[in-house]
């Protein structure tokens, strides 16, 4: 049983103060859509999905509209409003990543794209074929010979760099393009899908030109496991078609090695991103959104996360704020509610057989307002097993499990979702900001160190009005360095926050603030 810290206090390390303030976004292209069409805005942040870091100069594009990201990772685009957008997000040395978009007519939608770097580029001779594999990983592309064509469909000679990167949706389902949304080669019916492991592939000559395997053609690839569910023997795999977002079934896989070097290994017949996945069978959760003063909220995207899966959905709020997203069947799930870049609490849910309500009659996610509201998401690998986040605050209290807070009274931020078996989330929600600098560490309760925080690999996400800071364990933890600081923030009397990142690494419990009363901030 876990026991509360009596909660030394920590020094930041030496780094610039993060500002988070919102910015005109950079970049543009391309045709907008049809005056007359009803329009919408998609916008957000392109970031490396190992340091965290702002990629900057990255392409983003949807429809006909591009934009390239600012010295910030910054983009704004137009598209057609009242429908799904597939925005994807690329860059040389970076995996292609793709995020669906509602786009709400006459509003702005926030996203925040993760890239992956790529795990290796390995060049081979296209007449001999050859084999690429991931240093450190089971992820490999075996091609045979003379099996390359150009995109004209002529034969290739010399060499071709072929570049691997395996995604594990376990740790982050934000790694994976599209919304796990797919459907069989030849049906028309959409249906959701749960991720065993991904892994994008692709293949360029001497210019950068695309190639990729010639018709009659296959490859043999290795997807390492990467799950929160059972594994099964064989499984179905899928490619990502780029243009409408969805999965597309192609093929099989077979689990083969030995944990925790497991993986699954099937032919394609082309490259992109494949990805080993089962089709769930759903149920729908229903509930509604309300503002900060209690109005109900048309337009909010509502988004379902497993918690023992690795799935993803999401669904748009009624014009009476009420909403029914999709999640697996018996399985267990968080909820959340955003509206431009208003977040509510996170909610977790299920396990159900059957469609059920989110809460209970008369209860509501709530989205916290424009200027006084942050969420921080906390999630990491299979081990270690037990983490914890703590969120301290400027009067000397403490969010954590053993005093989880609360959102409609002081101190005004909660311990909404606590996980005690690997992965998480666990996210702390701060409703009210008070004057002064709130600290947050993460503990490894479980205490193990192989792996520690660093190799979970464990990941925090700030976002505070749809500005998303990632954040990364540094070098320098040990087996008896337990607590991790990850940043602060100080927040000043009219609302305004500066983020400091810290990145340190401690044996004993953090201090507490000097007792004080608490002091709210109010936005101008």
């Amino acid at each position: 049983m876990r026991q509360p810290i009596t909660l030394p206090s920590w020094t930041a390390a030496p780094a610039l103060a993060l500002a988070l303030l919102l910015t005109a976004c950079g970049g543009g292209g391309g045709d907008a859509p049809p005056a007359d069409a009803p329009q919408a805005t998609v916008a957000g942040t392109v970031l490396d999905a190992d340091t965290g870091a702002p990629v900057v100069g990255a392409t983003v594009a949807t429809g006909n509209q591009t934009a390239t990201t600012d010295s910030n990772g910054k983009f704004s685009l137009l598209t057609v409003a009242n429908a799904q957008a597939a925005v994807k997000v690329s860059k040389a040395d970076y995996a292609e990543n793709v995020v669906i978009a509602n786009a709400v007519n006459q509003q702005t939608t926030n996203i925040t794209a993760q890239l992956l770097p790529v795990a290796v580029a390995s060049p081979i001779d296209a007449v001999a074929g050859g084999t690429v594999t991931v240093p450190g990983s089971v992820a490999q592309v075996v091609l045979p010979p003379a099996s390359l064509v150009r995109a004209d469909g002529l034969p290739i000679s010399g060499a071709v760099t072929v570049s691997v990167t395996p995604i594990d949706p376990a740790l982050n389902p934000a790694y994976m393009p599209g919304d796990f949304r797919a459907r069989t080669a030849t049906g028309t019916t959409v249906s959701r899908i749960e991720s065993y492991g991904a892994m994008t592939v692709t293949l360029a000559d001497a210019t950068g030109s695309k190639v990729n395997l010639a018709a009659g053609k296959s490859a043999t690839i290795r997807i390492p496991l990467a799950t929160r569910g059972v594994p099964t023997p064989t499984i179905p795999l899928f490619w990502f078609d780029t243009g409408t977002g969805v999965w597309i079934e192609e093929g099989t896989a077979a689990l083969t090695g030995t944990a925790p070097n497991q993986y699954y290994e099937g032919t394609v017949t082309h490259f992109t991103t494949w990805n080993a996945d089962q089709y769930y069978n759903t149920v729908l959760v229903s509930g509604c959104v309300k503002d900060a003063a209690g109005a109900l909220v048309a337009g909010a995207q509502v988004y379902s996360d497993g918690i023992d899966y690795s799935g993803t959905a999401s669904a748009l709020t009624d014009a009476n704020g009420n909403f029914s997203v999709a999640m697996k069947r018996n399985g267990k799930g968080t909820l959340t509610g955003q509206s431009g870049t208003r977040f509510s609490n996170t909610l977790s849910v299920g396990p159900s057989d059957v469609d059920f309500a989110a809460l209970p009659a008369g209860e509501c996610l709530v989205l916290g307002s424009v200027s006084e509201g942050l969420t921080i998401k906390l999630s990491w690998g299979s081990a270690p097993s037990d983490v914890d986040s703590y969120l301290l605050t400027p009067d000397g209290e403490a969010v954590y499990f053993g005093s989880k807070g609360n959102l409609a009274a002081a101190p005004y931020a909660a311990l909404d979702v606590d996980d005690t078996s690997s992965f998480g989330p666990e996210v702390v929600t701060v409703r009210r900001l008070m004057v002064g600098t709130y600290r947050y560490a993460v503990n490894n309760y479980s205490g193990t160190s192989a792996p520690g925080l660093t190799d979970s690999p464990a990941r925090v996400e700030l976002n505070r009005n749809g500005e998303v800071s990632v954040f990364a364990p540094s070098a320098g933890e040990t087996p008896t360095t337990v607590w991790w600081n990850v940043f602060s923030f100080t927040v000043d009397a009219q609302c305004r926050i500066t983020v400091t990142p810290v990145n340190s690494w401690s044996a004993s419990d953090p201090a507490l603030s000097p007792a004080a009363t608490p002091v709210y901030c109010t936005a101008p």
